[in-house]
Parts: structure tokens; C-alpha cells; sequence
């Protein structure tokens, strides 16, 4: 292996991880927050049945959803672009390792 090819393995090897560790913290923070959102207003929503009703039941939140599930996606699409990179970094990294044309001696 040549050194250029080890460095751009490693380049593509550790901007993949940066990449993932990335998008894994974008969608889980946009996840959470969405899911907070979703849980107040069903609370909300809640507080208007007769049975489980409050003497003054709550406002319905408005939220717009929109751009934290846009975040959300995004988070998706880099922790898979995270894995693709990193498998390309692993394919530089170790040729020998991925080539199919090689028949298996054993």
C-alpha cells in the first residue's frame, strides 16, 4: 500500500466516524425533542376527555414539525453517509480483503 492511499484511507476512515458519531447525535437530540413534543400534546389532548379531564384543561400546543423532522432525516441520511464513507476508507484500507476475483484457496 502506498502512502497516499493509507492517508486518504484514513481520512476517509476517520471523517466516516466523525460523520456518523454526527448524524447519530442529530437524530437522536431531533428524535427526542420530537417525541417531547408528541407527548405534550397528547397530554394536552388528554386533558379534554371526560374521564381523565381537568377542571381546566390545558392549552393544545402548537408545533411545527417540519424542520425538526427535516433534522431528523438529515441525521438519518449522514449516519448512513458515516457508514458508506467508512466502508470505502476499509475497501482503500485492506484491498485484498473485498476483492470477489480471488478464489478462496481453502
Amino acid at each position: 500500500m502506498n502512502v497516499r492511499r493509507g492517508w486518504v484511507a484514513t481520512g476517509l476512515l476517520l471523517g466516516g466516524a466523525a460523520i456518523l458519531l454526527g448524524g447519530t447525535v442529530l437524530a437522536v437530540t431531533t428524535g427526542s425533542q420530537i417525541l417531547g413534543m408528541g407527548v405534550q400534546a397528547l397530554w394536552a389532548w388528554l386533558s379534554y376527555v371526560p374521564i381523565l379531564g381537568e377542571s381546566n384543561p390545558r392549552q393544545v400546543p402548537a408545533y411545527d414539525f417540519f424542520w425538526p423532522v427535516l433534522a431528523l432525516l438529515g441525521g438519518f441520511a449522514a449516519f448512513l453517509l458515516g457508514w458508506v464513507v467508512i466502508i470505502r476508507g476499509a475497501s482503500l484500507a485492506w484491498p485484498a480483503r473485498f476483492d470477489r476475483s480471488q478464489q478462496n484457496a481453502s
